[in-house]
């Protein structure tokens, strides 16, 4: 959600800058004015986007966490037709990409990234991509007439905080707006006991047995 940046932040940034306060107008966001229709307002994206080209795009982090994302298949599944317990070998390739509450891609280009990557990585001092793929294989003794996959669980981080984009000239009649409670999610390496890996079987449905047996 995006709310305007009023009162005390806002009049102390105007008063820094003497000789150009009346040609400025109080931050806002697309809550600032309730009553404007969806042409006077901003998109989320647009305000990053124009980060690409405006005068100052600054993230500034309020909170990080790591955690373990939820369980997953990785690799296929191996199916052991035979009449004594196999190992079968699984090769797998699993890429964590980073995730948003605002719903714009990320892209390693993009100024508003780079400038989250660089406030996240100074402030917490943990380095954050854009997207990440590791490469396994592991072997699964799986019982006969049962089935077998690889399930992972992925470390992972989260930051949260907004952004501030200055303007050189009146955007949608402000010089500058704020992204509110923005939040991004992707993997990391600096937690390998967060990441796991689990080998998993399964007696074959009826289906499954018809099918690859």
């Amino acid at each position: 959600m995006e709310s305007a940046r009023r009162g005390i932040k806002s009049v102390k940034r105007l008063s820094r800058t003497a000789g150009v306060v009346a040609a400025l107008t109080v931050g806002a966001s697309l809550l600032a004015a309730p009553q404007a229709s969806a042409e006077d307002t901003p998109s989320t994206r647009q305000l990053l986007e124009a980060c690409n080209w405006a005068d100052l795009c600054e993230f500034h982090p309020q909170s990080y966490s790591t955690y373990t994302g939820p369980a997953h298949q990785v690799g296929s599944t191996a199916y052991n037709c035979a009449s004594q317990t196999n190992p079968h070998r699984i090769d797998w390739s699993d890429t964590t990409a980073t995730t948003n509450s605002v719903g714009v891609s990320v892209e390693v280009t993009a100024k508003y990234w780079q400038t989250f990557e660089v406030s996240v990585e100074a402030t917490y001092r943990h380095d954050w991509t854009a997207s990440h793929t590791d490469t396994e294989s592991n072997s699964v003794d799986i019982p006969p007439g049962y089935k077998g996959w690889v399930e992972r669980g992925t470390a992972k981080q989260q930051a949260t905080g907004w952004y501030e984009i200055h303007f050189p000239s009146r955007y949608y009649g402000h010089y500058i707006w704020y992204v509110h409670d923005y939040q991004a999610s992707g993997s990391t390496s600096d937690r390998p006991d967060l990441d796991y890996v689990n080998l998993k079987d399964a007696p074959m449905t009826e289906g499954e047995r018809a099918a690859h047996c």
